[in-house]
């Protein structure tokens, strides 16, 4: 198995659906935000971007995600890294990218309950609109991730078996 990129907007389960292919499958998972807060030596999302700023986050990433894409793992995208011009050409060389879709009332709902999570520039809801494309046109295959993960994990396993039947 190669990489797998999991894109979509925050509130999308991509961080827990990730983990679960990975596990599913037996790979490495890594997630793009602790990377980057690696990076930038720093603890959490909110006090990066609150010090560093969004700008700097997203040079970081911009710089780092393409060889990240290049490992033979599961690789967790922040909603925002594939607004990036080299992230979006990283992910076209990746044979497997997952588009996570939750309506806007589950985005909403995930979002109130997550912490560690900068404010966005502009109304969730209208950001989520706005990327909503560019995740379409990058990704390989979608995801509905509505609802718990219990009923998310059958949606894994029908995508997974759909591939595996696909593969030379």
């Amino acid at each position: 198995m190669s990489t797998i990129a999991i894109i979509g907007y925050r509130g999308s389960g991509k961080t827990t659906i990730s983990e679960w292919i990975a596990n599913y499958l037996d790979m490495s998972c890594i997630d793009t935000d602790d990377k980057v807060l690696e990076h930038l030596g720093m603890s959490s999302v909110q006090s990066a971007w609150d010090e560093e700023g969004e700008a700097r986050w997203r040079e970081v990433e911009a710089k780092i995600i393409p060889s990240l894409l290049q490992e033979n793992a599961v690789v967790s995208l922040g909603g925002g890294a594939p607004m990036s011009e080299s992230v979006k050409d990283a992910l076209g060389k990746v044979p497997m990218v997952i588009n996570c879709i939750a309506d806007e009332e589950t985005t909403l709902a995930r979002i109130a309950k997550g912490q560690d999570r900068p404010m966005l520039y502009g109304d969730d809801l209208q950001v989520r609109r706005d990327r909503l494309a560019t995740y379409e046109s990058l990704a390989t295959h979608e995801l509905n991730s509505n609802g718990d993960f219990e009923s998310v994990i059958p949606r894994i396993q029908t995508l997974l078996m759909d591939l595996d039947s696909n593969e030379p």
